[in-house]
This record gives structure tokens, C-alpha cells and sequence, in this order.
């Protein structure tokens, strides 16, 4: 695929790969992404979407190139959100339809943590769930660890302590991270075994892909022990590291010294390996 500046050594590579396009569309696309083939029109392999190979290598593609788009003005989440909305209504390609999805997932995350306090009202936190509930189509993980934030944060402790089980026990080390720049052999074969071409792209990143939890900046949702860390910009973090902190935070509010001190061993000893 063409990387860097244009110029008179390489502007012939960039019109191969704009041509494949023109004439493959995805197939010709995918061509110049992951293969060396001549720039022919009759040489672009044929794309099927029922085929595993090319379903494969266009959702690593989607799991490499994906970046977070950080903000914290909720006007312009409404507003992306009906924008992928449009999109999405007159796509027909599967693949397409489930990339809108993954970002109208990832904004409704983002939106969430940009409203009033969830001890507000009624219809404030109506809000919350229905953009917390799109939330857990984005991945295995971070919408479930925004909702035991939520939770944590409006003083439901029990609960947020059954969210933040589930949580661990779903995230695995051999799933699929986002946004890596190189995924041998053994990343794809994992994903492989975890899911079958006839499944949706939402289906598959909710049950083998994960992620790090973005808190927005000023975010709603963050426990206010932790409100330096996005006093100024937005904080990333491991669900795992995250989903221990919420656990002790759950513990010393309850008075469990036991299992608080149990949570902080779980810290360090994570800490130590990420």
C-alpha cells in the first residue's frame, strides 16, 4: 500500500492503487493492502464476502487502522451519530453496515460520559443507559466497563462489583487488541477459533476483540478519586487495571478489608505485567 509524501518516484504506485480501486472497488482495495500483485485489472483476486480469507483480512484491516477521535462537545456526537445513522441506512455492503456500527458504538461511549450527573433525573439517566447499552456493541469489554462506572459512580457498589467479575472473567489474553500496528499468525488464528464467517463484524469484535477504556475528558463517568486524570485531556486505560480499581474503590466503600486489600494485590500484580 502507498505510505508517505507524494512524489515523481512514487505517484505511479499511488495511481495503481487509486485505478484498482476504481475498477475492483474493495477487491482492489485489499489487493494493494495486503498483496504484491501486478497493476492489472484482470489480476485483482475476486472479493466474495461469504469468502473466510477475504472477511479475515478486511477485519484486521479495520482492527489495525482504527484510532479514537477524542472531543468533548456533546452537540457534535448528536451530530455524528445521526451522520453514521444516514450512512448506515443506505448501505447495503455487510461490512460497511457493521464499521457504522463499531463507530456509532465507540461515539455513544464517548457520548455518555458527556452528560449532566446520573444522579440528575429521570430522563438523564434514560439517556445514559440507552447510550451505554450502544456501547457494548463496540467490543468485548469497554462498553461493560463503562457501565460498572457508571454504576460505581451513582453508588450501586454490588452491582458494579458482578459487572466488573463478568469482565475479568471474559477477557482473555489471547483475544484480539485494536489498533496494533503488526498481528502474527497466532493473532489470527485465535480470532479464527473464536468466530465463523457467518457472523456479523459487531458479533465477532464483541466476542474476540478488546480494547483500552477511553475516559473523555471531564468525563461524567470516571470515579472522582480518579478526576485528576482527565482534569485536561482524555485518559486511556487497561480494562483489566481498570476493572481491579473499580473492584477496591467497591470494597473500601463497603468496609470489605479483606477483599480491598486482595483488589490491591491484583493491581500490582497486573501492573507488573502491563
Amino acid at each position: 500500500m502507498f505510505l508517505g509524501k507524494i512524489n515523481k518516484y512514487n505517484n505511479n504506485s499511488l495511481l495503481c492503487v487509486l485505478s484498482s480501486i476504481k475498477y475492483s472497488g474493495i477487491s482492489g482495495l485489499m489487493q494493494n493492502l495486503f498483496h504484491s500483485y501486478p497493476c492489472k485489472k484482470s489480476c485483482n483476486p475476486p472479493y466474495s464476502e461469504t469468502s473466510e480469507q477475504s472477511i479475515l483480512m478486511l477485519d484486521f484491516l479495520i482492527y489495525r487502522i482504527y484510532r479514537w477521535q477524542n472531543g468533548s462537545n456533546l452537540t457534535k456526537k448528536y451530530k455524528l451519530l445521526k451522520d453514521i445513522e444516514s450512512i448506515q441506512n443506505s448501505e447495503s455492503f455487510s461490512f460497511v453496515i457493521g464499521v457504522c456500527k463499531f463507530h456509532y458504538a465507540t461515539i455513544s461511549q464517548q457520548a455518555a460520559q458527556l452528560l449532566p450527573s446520573a444522579n440528575t433525573n429521570y430522563n438523564i439517566r434514560t439517556s445514559y443507559h440507552r447510550h451505554l447499552h450502544d456501547g457494548l456493541q463496540r467490543d468485548a469489554v469497554t462498553g461493560w466497563l463503562l457501565y460498572a462506572s457508571f454504576y460505581y459512580v451513582t453508588e450501586q457498589y454490588n452491582v458494579t462489583l458482578r459487572l466488573t467479575e463478568y469482565i475479568l472473567s471474559i477477557h482473555l489474553p489471547d483475544m484480539v487488541q485494536l489498533r496494533e500496528d503488526y498481528y502474527s499468525e497466532a493473532d489470527i488464528n485465535n480470532y479464527r477459533h473464536r468466530v465463523h464467517s457467518s457472523m456479523s463484524l459487531n458479533a465477532k469484535m464483541t466476542k474476540a476483540v478488546v480494547d483500552e477504556v477511553m475516559y473523555v475528558r471531564h468525563s461524567s463517568l470516571i470515579p472522582k478519586e480518579l478526576e485528576l486524570e482527565v482534569e485536561d485531556e482524555y485518559f486511556m486505560v487497561s480494562p483489566i487495571i481498570m476493572a481491579h480499581c473499580l473492584r477496591f474503590l467497591c470494597y473500601h466503600h463497603i468496609g470489605d478489608t479483606f477483599n480491598r486489600q486482595q483488589e490491591l494485590r491484583h493491581l500490582r500484580f497486573t501492573n507488573m505485567f502491563t
